[in-house]
Order: C-alpha cells, then structure tokens, then sequence
C-alpha cells in the first residue's frame, strides 16, 4: 500500500469497521484497487489502518455483502467487476458525511416521541396502519457548530434498539448493521422551507433564514420501509453535491 498509515478514530460515533468499510470503498471507486485483482491480506490492512482483525472482517465482509468485493477459497479477496449501472450516490448518514469532510460529528437530543399527528410530512406517507412508528428527532452539529435538525421515524421495534444506545453518540446506519439490518436503497426529496423560531433558536440563525429540508424514506434488502427521515440544514453551513453523468 503505498499511501501513508490512515488513522481510524475510536471516539467517533461511526463504528470502527464502518469507518474501515468506507476507508476501502473509496480505494475500489477511486481506482486504487481494480476489479479482477486481490486486494491486501488481513495482516497487511490491520498493519495499515491499525485495527484488529475482527474489524477488518467485519468490514470485508459488509463489502462483500454489497457486491464490491468477492473472497475465492484458497486465493484471496478480489474486487467485483463494476455494475452495470455506474452507483454514483452512496447512502450514508450525517455523521459519516462529517467525518469525509474532515469535521467531527455529534448529536444533542432533542425528544423521542410517539405522538406526531401534525407532521405532516410523515402522515403523508403511505404507511400500514399495523406498524407503530417512533420519532426520534436530534440536533446535528459539525465540529461542535450546529449543522441540523434531524426527525427520523422508526418502527416501534427498531426504534426500542436504537434507543439502547447513546443517542447522543450513535451513528444510526452502523446501529442497524451491527443488529443485523441492512439498507439497501433510498429515495431523496430535496426542498427548501425558511427556518420558524424553534428552528432558528436550534441552529443559531434568524427566524426566516432559509433552510434547505431533505426527506429520505430508507428501505432493507426485504424491501421494508426502515427509516423515513425529514432533516432541516442550515443554508449557510451545507451544500449538496450530486454527480452526473450520461
């Protein structure tokens, strides 16, 4: 490997393998790493990002369950072929953006709530009636500077694990994972709304400041309707990058 040693923070609300896992996605779609060929030996990539060997296979292993890498008996692990359809957009949350950007995230609580009759963005959704949804809603901060304001909804049983962890520390996605489930795609609306006086109190602006609102509804490899998310960020403090391409 011929890049410096990458250091993997403990203290960061991503999971360490989570962390390895996007540390080596990023050499398969940089091109660092080409399909058809092996990629380093456990040794050599717990040597490298100084992590133990279960944390490298946890995140060899979440890899290869997405499709980018395959193991051969006897030979080793190699990287897929690309699919067929180029992926251009990664599914991530909050606090991995964060960390690719160079700032440490982290979140303060806000409410935990059942009662949410008047969110009339997720009651707008077409949603059985035989699950129960729980809301979660969090500030957001970079580098300790408050970025946004996060409701996710949950199903009431997934929701009850998420709130065993520190909600003030965990890194969602890397929650479900370790439980067993695993988002395999999103759809993303994007809009803009200006910013009430709890809102503006939250994130430090002015009342009628704009934000920009994205809503994100997250389903499993079952298909299932995991996670609908509506966050507000602030205009000032984010921006959104899309890459196209024909």
């Amino acid at each position: 490997m011929k890049e410096s040693v990458v250091k993997i923070d403990p203290n960061l609300p991503v999971p360490m393998y989570y962390q390895l896992k996007t540390l080596l996605l990023d050499r398969i779609e940089n091109g660092d790493w080409l399909p058809g060929h092996s990629i380093p030996t456990e040794v050599e990539l717990m040597s490298h990002y100084a992590v133990s060997r279960t944390t490298v296979r946890e995140a060899v292993s979440a890899l290869v369950q997405d499709g980018f890498l395959m193991k051969k008996q006897g030979r080793g692990t190699f990287v897929c072929e690309p699919k067929h359809q180029e992926r251009l957009l990664r599914l991530t949350g909050f606090a991995e953006e964060m960390i690719q950007h160079g700032y440490t995230p982290s979140a303060k609580l806000i409410g935990i709530t059942s009662n949410f009759a008047h969110d009339k963005e997720f009651c707008q959704l077409p949603l059985s009636k035989d699950v129960e949804w729980v809301r979660i809603e969090r500030l957001r901060l970079a580098s300790g500077v408050p970025i946004a304001i996060e409701r996710s909804y949950w199903p009431a049983d997934i929701a009850d694990m998420l709130q065993r962890e520190d909600l003030e520390t965990v890194a969602y996605y890397g929650a479900l994972e370790r439980n067993g489930i695993f988002l395999q795609y999103a759809e993303e609306d994007i809009s803009t709304l200006n910013a009430d006086a709890v809102d503006a109190a939250l994130l430090g602006v002015k009342t009628g400041t704009a934000l920009m609102m994205m809503e994100r509804s997250s389903y499993d490899t079952n298909d299932r309707l995991t996670e609908y998310t509506c966050t507000r960020y602030r205009g000032d403090r984010y921006k959104y990058h899309v890459r196209l391409e024909r």
